[in-house]
């Protein structure tokens, strides 16, 4: 529970109870439930017995805790209700028993117990001052009690036990619930460092990846500035496309980057309409295996149109081609075939593929399966990932599969043209 309330120089301070009541609020009045039928049980065979008046008090008490803990084991925000329920429960007890020490004594144990682990500094003095309260009207009543009655040795007792199995049940739950405290704040404390490792590993990444597209345009623009009368027309050429080259890959980078938060938010834009799979595969895999030894075949059947976001589907193609080539092997397939209403799109390598304990960690950002100065090839760690939300924003989805005996695949479905025809033609069948 957290109480606040303002100081006199206008500065707010926060108060809290050492252990949140909600953490141990289903133990806790479980606990009640059972020694409030205790109670009520003990009573009832003291008034069968002996017919004893004063035990009927005694089981309305009992009856009182035990609903109250069934009501509050899934409700109610702060433990200072139910104590007070339970102090007056203990108050009526000695009141009708006369003096009984065990009672007394693990009443207070109980009470202030209680209220030191589950209310805040200023419920607690409030709590105590309540419960002093009670002490005036059992030193008056209980001396009249104890010459008029007889005492109840299991009533005593069964109270006694009550309260001390109330208070060791809150023990328990008080251990486990700072252990789960920690428990947590440990695994924060974890996630924390690996936010910021991911941050200074991307910022690292993002650096060099920029920092190498910039130097090439750079020192291609220096020379063609200062040598450009010297050179040939092949020669300028040839520099032009190196920059167009590197300025193209460096807008995909950058691509890549901004797209994170607009899929992350849902603010991403997608203007689909229908695509010649096929046309948009054979160019992007030109453009991605143009400067490669390495050999892409494209295998998708003629005349199959997909319902996508042409520059996302190229942005998917583009990020899963270009991790082929990197990781690949030398050989890249891209296939594919009908999968219900969808075309399913299977990108085929023959490198050395994934371990099964990294094949769902690909997808997460900046992963990637090795670090640093260990990293193979270039890259960000964001091309699966963003393929595979972009994929899902256009309706489909993408995922890994290993290949026997080696390499990988990576299949993402996409929405046919016949499902778009279907659903618009029931359209036009709704609005005639």
């Amino acid at each position: 529970m957290t109480a606040e309330f303002a100081t006199t120089d206008g500065r707010e301070e926060r108060y809290r109870a050492p252990v949140s009541y909600q953490a141990v609020r289903r133990a806790y009045n479980t606990m009640r439930v059972a020694a409030g039928s205790v109670i009520m049980i003990g009573g009832t065979i003291v008034w069968i017995t002996s017919n004893s008046s004063s035990a009927l008090w005694a089981v309305v008490a009992g009856l009182v805790v035990a609903t109250d803990g069934a009501y509050r084991r899934t409700r109610g925000e702060s433990a200072q209700p139910l104590l007070v329920i339970d102090i007056t429960v203990g108050g009526v007890l000695l009141l009708t028993q006369g003096h009984t020490p065990s009672i007394e004594a693990a009443g207070s144990i109980y009470a202030l117990t209680s209220s030191l682990l589950l209310l805040t500094r200023r419920d607690v003095y409030s709590l105590i001052g309540f419960a002093v309260a009670w002490v005036i009207p059992i030193a008056l009543v209980a001396p009249v009690v104890d010459a008029a009655t007889s005492r109840h040795s299991v009533l005593e007792s069964v109270g006694a036990v009550a309260f001390i199995a109330v208070t060791a049940q809150l023990l328990l739950s008080t251990v486990r619930a700072l252990h789960l405290a920690d428990k947590r704040q440990r695994e924060a404390l974890e996630t924390q460092r690996r936010a910021v490792e991911i941050k200074n590993e991307f910022v690292s990444m993002v650096s060099h990846e920029l920092r190498t597209p910039l130097t090439s345009i750079a020192g291609f623009t220096d020379a063609l500035g200062e040598s450009w009368r010297s050179l040939s027309d092949l020669e300028i050429a040839e520099f032009l496309l190196i920059m167009r080259r590197e300025t193209g890959h460096l807008a995909d980078l950058v691509e890549d980057i901004l797209v994170i938060p607009r899929l992350e938010t849902g603010h991403l834009r997608l203007n689909q309409r229908l695509l010649d799979l096929r046309g948009e595969c054979f160019e992007i895999a030109d453009i991605a295996f143009q400067e490669s030894t390495t050999e892409c075949d494209v295998a998708i059947p003629a005349a199959i149109r997909v319902l996508a976001d042409p520059g996302r589907l190229r942005q998917v193609l583009r990020n899963l081609l270009e991790n082929a080539l990197k990781y690949g092997g030398d050989q890249v397939l891209v296939d594919g075939k009908r999968d219900g209403a969808q075309f399913r799109v299977v990108i085929t390598d023959n490198g050395p593929g994934i371990p099964p304990s990294d094949e769902e960690r690909i997808f997460e950002h900046f992963e990637q399966l090795a670090k640093g100065d260990a990293r193979p090839a270039q890259g960000l760690g964001l091309g699966l990932p963003i393929a595979r939300k972009l994929v899902r924003a256009m309706g489909g989805d993408l995922w890994y599969e290993p290949r026997f005996p080696t390499g990988s695949r990576f299949c993402f479905t996409l929405d046919l043209a016949e499902r778009k025809i279907a659903e618009l033609s029931k359209v036009a069948v709704v609005d005639h």
